[in-house]
């Protein structure tokens, strides 16, 4: 785990097996048209096979590991609203949003071959295109209100769900999927 809090907020950065990685993709091949973006939720059944293995056992450990670096003691219990895929090609923004719930994650999948000359450039207040831009407060003298993260497949980063984050279009080749999660955590049996 690798924890970043540029601002304040505690962002951590995780690596996911690839034999995940590559389950969760086959499932999304099933429901992806190329070259089309598009948004589905991760069917219960799906998230939860695998018994310690699955994808919703795997993701609560991570959380609470996050949660204890962050807070200083895990979660007795972490429940998931919802997972689901995100499906983007060239030209597809996700505006600036926050999530519902206490802990947020995204899982990269897929990544997309980004042209050169776009990466080097940067949208408003230096966020990057096809990265994932985390946003705090606003511009204020000697003060960070942005960090960027250039996706790499199996990176998976969990942040609260009110931090702001926002991935501007691309200009390249191929698709950038990732998994998003919403989790709602519990302390002492509450």
């Amino acid at each position: 785990m690798e924890c970043f809090t540029p601002f304040g907020p505690m962002i951590a950065r995780f690596r996911l097996p690839q034999d995940l990685v590559d389950r969760i993709n086959a499932y999304a091949d099933s429901q992806v048209a190329a070259d089309r973006s598009t948004e589905f939720l991760l069917p219960a059944e799906f998230v939860t096979q695998g018994g310690e293995q699955s994808l919703v056992r795997r993701t609560a450990s991570l959380v609470r590991r996050y949660l204890a670096r962050a807070e200083g003691s895990p979660a007795e219990r972490v429940d998931f609203d919802v997972f689901w895929i995100v499906s983007q090609y060239a030209g597809t923004p996700s505006p600036a949003h926050f999530h519902s719930g206490d802990v947020a994650g995204v899982l990269y999948l897929k990544v997309p071959q980004i042209d050169a000359a776009e990466e080097e450039n940067s949208y408003i207040a230096g966020r990057q295109a096809g990265y994932i831009n985390f946003i705090i407060g606003g511009k204020q003298r000697l003060s960070k209100s942005l960090i960027s993260f250039k996706p790499q497949v199996g990176d998976i980063y969990l942040f609260p769900g009110w931090l702001l984050h926002v991935a501007e279009p691309f200009r390249g080749s191929g698709e950038r999927r990732s998994m998003a999660f919403n989790a709602v955590v519990a302390d002492d049996g509450a």
